[in-house]
């Protein structure tokens, strides 16, 4: 039971050493490396939401869409209330033009960090996306109050 123990110890001592190493890279723009830090963490603990978290956004940064995407996804099975990883999946399908799914991932974000205000405006950019007006300018009025006005970007006349 004690080796037991101690390798539970050293796998997760070596598995957030290594996704503080990826974070590094990631954030000094070196992400290919950062992916292959993540990686090594997934193998490691293949549980380990944050981990898939932080290699979809490595991918996103190199357009990886598709693997990103599945990251995300598997973040959020992982942990179900991953706010962070619904806004992050959401920003991925407004971007890739598919604003149905981006509302149904703001929505989900938005019901675990109502706090957020560009989860709204991103919501309303894909209302705008789908012609609905009235809902998109409902998203930006709420982020507008919570003191974000983007305004050349809150407006569905562009």
């Amino acid at each position: 039971m004690r080796i037991f123990i101690i390798s539970i110890f050293l796998l997760h001592q070596s598995a957030d050493a290594l996704l503080d190493t990826g974070y590094s890279q990631y954030e000094q723009g070196i992400h290919k490396e950062a992916i292959k830090s993540f990686s090594r963490v997934i193998d490691l603990d293949p549980n380990n939401p944050e981990a898939y978290f932080l290699r979809a956004m490595s991918f996103q940064s190199i357009q990886w869409t598709e693997l990103a995407i599945a990251d995300l996804k598997q973040a959020i099975m992982l942990k179900a209330d991953y706010a962070e990883a619904f806004q992050q999946l959401g920003y991925i399908y407004l971007v890739e033009q598919a604003p149905n799914l981006a509302i149904e991932a703001f929505d989900k974000a938005i019901s675990l960090a109502p706090e957020l205000a560009e989860l709204y405006v991103n919501r309303g950019s894909a209302q705008c996306m789908l012609g609905n007006e009235k809902q998109a300018n409902e998203d930006y009025q709420k982020a507008r109050k919570m003191g974000i006005n983007y305004a050349e970007y809150m407006n569905c006349d562009k």
